[in-house]
């Protein structure tokens, strides 16, 4: 599937072309903007600490979780692109795989530079397939979130097709398991918060 992409890589940016589209253009940056880590942390954040508040506990949990996976798999995708090295599709320098040095200099964590898997994919993949695995409602719902960042980063020119479906798939093995190790911890830490004597 993933090498497959590669073949899609040019017919889909070709046909995801928004410049000549202001309103796309605009949609496609606020939607990349909310896929950024911090936004889904501050997001996720806020809501968890509400329904804390509202005693909500399965909800808070399902929260956790998700933010979770989310967080995980968008560092786990920015972690592997610097070691990949290839060029967005908006760069300067000729397409490429280049791993850690380009035209002997250091290129690690160079934007120009730091295409593949996308991290803003992996970032809410891991959030759409976390919450499928624990609310099949709240997954779709995700889901279609997920899509519209995914083609926003194609349609921008800040990835390949290729970069966005890698990041689905790393983020959809991660977040697995991060539900399904770390569901345990998350749960021992809001049981330890329920039964917490209020103070004041």
């Amino acid at each position: 599937m993933i090498f497959g992409a590669f073949v899609l890589d040019n017919p889909v940016q070709s046909f995801l072309k928004i410049e000549d589209h202001p309103g796309l253009s605009q949609l496609a940056k606020m939607a990349s903007k909310s896929g950024e880590g911090w936004v889904v942390a501050l997001a996720g954040l806020a809501l968890a600490l509400g329904l804390h508040f509202r005693r909500r506990t399965v909800a808070v949990r399902i929260v956790i979780l998700i933010v979770l996976a989310s967080l995980i798999a968008g560092a786990s995708a920015s972690i592997t692109k610097g070691f990949v090295g290839r060029t967005r599709p908006n760069a300067r320098a000729p397409q490429g795989f280049y791993r850690m040095r380009y035209e002997g200099k250091w290129i690690v964590g160079r934007y120009e530079f730091s295409s593949f898997p996308s991290g803003h994919a992996a970032t809410v993949a891991g959030l759409a397939w976390a919450a499928w695995l624990l609310n099949r409602r709240l997954g779709l719902a995700a889901s279609v979130y997920a899509a519209l960042v995914c083609w926003s980063r194609v349609a921008q020119g800040a990835h390949h097709f290729s970069d966005v479906v890698a990041g689905t798939f790393l983020a959809i093995y991660i977040s697995a398991l991060v539900v399904k190790f770390l569901g345990p911890w998350v749960d021992k830490v809001i049981g330890r918060l329920e039964r917490k004597p209020a103070t004041g």
